[in-house]
């Protein structure tokens, strides 16, 4: 047996010798031949004649780059330099031992440094940069370019984003979108409400003055310049106290006259200068019964109208969205530049606090009332800024450490949802307060004067917490129990609702349209001691079925707790909310 295996294999190894296969490790280098591998995982370097009479007896495979880490090089020596200071014979030596590319021809230590930075090596040659790393840098600025211009101008995409679906909705900019009944979670609104009637409407001035005309009444709201910075309040906390009125909206850099009706101050009238083109109108009708026709009614006198047809007053369009299923918010991350690019261009006069963030929209490609054609390059840069970008604000909005000042009770940790002491997120300087504003307008909208005075018995007040006792965040797989303590500090209604983290919207479960827990609801089950026991989990405690929020496993939560017509009690603190607790 021995001697006929000897016998086939002399010819073999007469002709092409003794192969000299060995354990394949990366960074081998196989010069102007080929790699076989035998049936052992043995690999040879070997002239492509030998490859295949191997292969045609049986005795190994040939390999393709592909399949191997190991490289066949050619010998041609086309010198290119590696930065780790090494010179390879060509490109293909250089690759095959994982070293990135500096410069084409031998490494000089005279005039040539290399610097590691978090984008990668960058080589410099005589003081210039080296065309790999000129890329690498470019690449690098544009992505944290598109950053900021994400962070910068989410306020404005953030605004515009409420009426995001306003098209589907059947309407168009000027018409009133508003809520016959509750808000629920099929409205994917960021931090949106379950207890109060609301209306908003999107108003362009890029055709003149537009006049808002409000009621008498239980009203509560604010119009807002396209940043979400407040222009004014009214309603019951606005400048009218409740009583019809007249709001003059002007376009920047208005200087036309206005009818003298506007000009008397003894008449309820108030004119308002805009700093963009577009705005925000919205409010909200107290409900303090199931009958909401009073409110729906109320809601409904309220009406929008070119100033040039004040004689006429023409009736706004109103759209009933309630129970509808609307994406009123706006895209995270795929579309969200177009949708930017889309409210931008609108603005057709550029603020000075705005003068720098044009310019760097510009330098990404982004030119308001141009068309928006970025290259696949920049496509590919923008949509992984864009996801980081978002990824930035929630970190902000759920973990940063600016908001400590802002826990409202000693201990305890729930935060103020509105973290300012000056609505336009401005310092005692003027100074922009980034990270505040940022985690306001990743997860609510709009801003009001009245978010920021202690206005006792009037308005409203919201404090939020995203993390339980132990200080983990809240998570829906688990169940979490808290005592609200009796008087609470309402004088109208209080109310709670529970919000998915990731969308910032109601959470949407398979029970509950309204996610919540409401002392509006006849069903709510209050302690002895006027102490509320309620609970969030994925299953309801036994008797607790009308204190309970269900949440969804696999999803993170958190909850905000509103205060309508708060009393003394809640700005002296002398009544305090405990923390969530995690049920074992």
């Amino acid at each position: 047996m021995y001697s006929n295996t000897i016998f086939i294999l002399i010819p073999l190894i007469l002709s092409i010798g003794i192969i000299p296969f060995v354990d394949a490790v990366e960074n081998q280098i196989c010069v102007d031949k080929v790699w076989i591998e035998n049936n052992k995982g043995k690999i040879a370097c070997v002239t492509q004649n030998t490859a295949e009479k191997l292969v045609e007896r049986g005795w190994g495979i040939m390999l393709d780059e592909s399949e191997s880490k190991m490289k066949a090089c050619t010998k041609d020596y086309r010198p290119v330099c590696g930065v780790d200071g090494k010179t390879y014979g060509n490109m293909c030596t250089l690759e095959s031992f994982e070293i990135d590319y500096a410069y084409d021809g031998e490494c000089s230590e005279i005039g040539v440094e290399t610097i590691e930075t978090r984008s990668g090596t960058i080589v410099i040659d005589h003081d210039y940069l080296t065309p790999d790393s000129s890329k690498i840098l470019s690449d690098e600025l544009f992505f944290q370019r598109a950053i900021q211009v994400y962070h910068l101008a989410l306020p404005a995409v953030s605004g515009a984003g409420i009426f995001y679906d306003l098209e589907k909705a059947g309407g168009e900019v000027g018409d009133i979108l508003y809520w016959s009944d509750f808000m629920n979670s099929e409205i994917d609104l960021l931090t949106g409400n379950t207890s109060v009637l609301y209306f908003m409407s999107l108003q362009d001035l890029s055709n003149g003055p537009i006049v808002v005309h409000l009621p008498e009444g239980n009203l509560q709201g604010h119009a807002d310049n396209i940043y979400q910075q407040v222009m004014t309040d009214w309603g019951i906390v606005g400048p009218n106290e409740g009583q019809e009125a007249l709001f003059l909206f002007l376009p920047p850099n208005f200087d036309e006259d206005i009818p003298n009706e506007f000009k008397n101050e003894e008449e309820n009238n108030f004119v308002i200068q805009s700093d963009t083109m577009q705005f925000i109108a919205m409010g909200r009708a107290f409900v303090n019964a199931p009958d909401m026709d009073a409110a729906e009614e109320l809601i409904k006198k309220v009406n929008i109208y070119p100033l040039s047809e004040i004689d006429n007053s023409p009736q706004v369009k109103f759209i009933d969205v309630a129970g509808k299923s609307l994406k009123l918010s706006y895209p995270t991350t795929d579309g969200f530049w177009e949708f930017l690019h889309e409210v931008y261009s609108k603005e057709t006069i550029v603020r000075p606090d705005d003068k720098n963030l044009f310019g760097l929209m510009h330098a990404i490609g982004i030119v308001p009332g141009e068309p928006f054609q970025p290259d696949e390059d920049s496509k590919k840069l923008l949509n992984k800024a864009a996801v980081v970008a978002n990824l930035m604000a929630r970190n902000i909005a759920y973990d940063s450490p600016v908001k400590e000042p802002f826990l409202y009770w000693p201990d305890k940790n729930w935060e103020l949802a509105f973290q300012t002491k000056n609505p336009k997120y401005e310092d005692e300087r003027g100074i922009t307060q980034i990270e505040p504003r940022m985690s306001f307008m990743y997860q609510a909208i709009t801003t009001a004067d009245a978010m920021v005075l202690e206005l006792v018995g009037k308005g409203s007040k919201y404090v939020g917490t995203y993390r339980d006792s132990e200080d983990n965040f809240l998570i829906g797989s688990s169940t979490y129990h808290l005592n609200i303590p009796a008087n609470v500090p309402a004088e109208n209604f209080w109310s709670i609702v529970v919000y998915d983290a990731d969308t910032r919207s109601m959470i949407k479960n398979d029970l509950q349209p309204l996610p919540a827990i409401r002392s509006l609801n006849p069903d709510l089950m209050q302690n002895e001691n006027g102490s509320y026991d309620v609970y969030f989990g994925p299953e309801a405690p036994e008797g607790f079925e009308n204190n309970w929020v269900k949440t969804n496993e696999g999803d993170g939560f958190f909850v905000y707790m509103r205060f309508y017509s708060p009393t003394e009690a809640y700005y002296d603190k002398s009544w305090q909310l405990p923390m969530i607790e995690k049920i074992e």
